[in-house]
């Protein structure tokens, strides 16, 4: 009866994690290199906990061309590395696979086994073949992972109480949140840091972002624990 049980467990789990899917968003516009994500590659992951459930999507999105010049015919997603023990991946569409000019999503889970608390960086081997050449690179983000016994309560507290308006902004910038931060820094679509601004720990900061070209951009607050990210748009 109990090998009965334990197997019963086991394929439950087994179809739960195959099950895992994450939902496609096209929530970014690719930059001139042809591709875009959300996160911003080499930025960081949502946090997790040792022996705790974790999940995270990662969104990608292609263009069409690249630079006007060369047509994207598809790219994969080939490979995920860095991630620890316990946590596992799974893309959408299932293959990997995804032509130019649509998106696709990586989710991980799983539960992050004992003894992995650290930071991780988590590269996603890309793929990318267009009508001149295939170029192939790997897209780095953070991860890193809580000692057990530890919560994520003041990211949660981060993302619910930051604040950026107005959004699109085409002049300045205000950051404000009923907690106290620190740095903040603004990113472009491919995720080079373009501004960089010190809030000296108040709750809010104004930030002149008049010098930026139109497009999507990405703010990251730091209240010297964790690190928050959220989008807007430069008009």
């Amino acid at each position: 009866m109990k090998k009965t049980l334990l197997f019963a467990a086991l394929l439950i789990g087994g179809l739960s994690q195959l099950s895992a899917q994450c939902v496609i968003a096209s929530a970014c516009t690719p930059s001139a290199q042809g591709y875009c994500t959300v996160p911003v590659e080499n930025t960081n992951l949502s946090n997790g906990t040792e022996l705790s459930p974790y999940s995270t999507t990662i969104q990608l999105s292609l263009a069409s061309t690249i630079g006007g010049f060369a047509t994207i015919i598809d790219a994969t997603i080939s490979s995920v590395t860095g991630l620890p023990a316990g946590l596992n991946y799974s893309t959408n569409p299932s293959s990997g696979i995804f032509a130019g000019g649509t998106s696709a999503c990586l989710i991980i889970t799983g539960t992050p086994s004992a003894a992995t608390a650290g930071t991780y960086t988590v590269g996603l081997g890309f793929n990318v073949n267009t009508s001149l050449a295939p170029t192939t690179q790997t897209l780095n983000f953070i991860l890193t992972i809580n000692p057990a016994g530890t919560t994520n309560i003041n990211s949660t507290i981060q993302v619910t109480n930051f604040f950026i308006s107005p959004n699109p902004a085409t002049s300045e910038l205000i950051v404000s949140s009923t907690t106290h931060f620190g740095k903040v820094q603004v990113i472009d679509a491919l995720g080079k840091i373009v501004l960089s601004d010190d809030a000296n720990y108040a709750a809010q900061t104004t930030i002149n972002i008049s010098s930026l070209n139109k497009g999507i951009y990405f703010l990251q607050v730091n209240t010297g624990g964790n690190v928050t990210t959220k989008k807007f748009i430069k008009d």
